[in-house]
């Protein structure tokens, strides 16, 4: 798939990883739809996008709640999505005593839910143009259980699951579901990490992500691990 003109919806896009694939993407001549709750972060995101002469929306709304979701999906449906980003994410490290329900609910409706939702309403629009990419940026803690993480890693491990059962509906309709499970990323999730510059970068794997989109003739992406390269 040549990227060229294609609409791309990320959530989570005001910063870190999603502003990086937002920008990346741009830069290829894909028109963009940003999603983010801070409307400051938002609006200078998307001044850097229209430098590349794109279409740029903007959804400004908690990925939570049922009304930013429609407007998501409203939008998609008017520039005719392409590539739907499921990147929006929070994340708590404490272990369970220091959880408290309202924190395991808001991590896993966050998450886990939000983007089971929106896929729900954005895979008929892909189904009918039999194209299009659904990717999942998940994380390492997606398959590999960590200390102090249990509310991520069940909303990363559930994640993994609805991506890997969708695949099977998916496929009849030429839609491809990736899934991203991502080591360490030097963003606002790891404040307080030593030696964060060990980290990866956001533009690096954005632009990883960017080569998975667009679709080869013979082969079908299902899951890519990406780790720092320093320990």
């Amino acid at each position: 798939m040549n990227m060229t003109g294609k609409t791309v919806l990320i959530t989570g896009s005001s910063k870190g990883l999603g502003k990086s694939l937002a920008l990346v993407f741009a830069a290829q001549g894909s028109n963009i739809i940003l999603h983010g709750r801070d409307e400051g972060d938002l609006k200078h995101v998307e001044e850097e996008v229209l430098r590349f002469n794109v279409v740029c929306d903007v959804v400004r709304g908690d990925i939570t709640l049922d009304d930013t979701i429609e407007a998501l999906a409203r939008t998609a449906e008017q520039r005719s999505l392409d590539v739907l980003v499921n990147n929006a994410g929070i994340y708590k490290n404490a272990l369970l005593q220091e959880m408290s329900a309202a924190d395991y609910r808001q991590i896993i409706d966050t998450n886990l839910v939000a983007p089971i939702i929106l896929t729900r309403r954005i895979f008929p629009m892909l189904q009918r143009k039999q194209s299009g990419v659904i990717v999942n940026i998940n994380s390492l803690a997606g398959k590999n259980p960590t200390h102090g993480e249990s509310a991520y890693c069940a909303s990363k491990h559930g994640l993994r699951g609805f991506a890997k059962s969708i695949q099977f509906e998916a496929i009849k309709d030429n839609v491809s579901v990736i899934e991203v499970y991502l080591g360490t990323m030097n963003t606002g999730m790891v404040q307080g990490r030593r030696e964060p510059e060990k980290c990866i970068q956001t533009m690096e794997a954005a632009q990883s992500i960017y080569d998975l989109c667009r679709q080869h003739e013979s082969l079908r992406v299902i899951e890519i691990e990406m780790s720092r390269r320093r320990y």
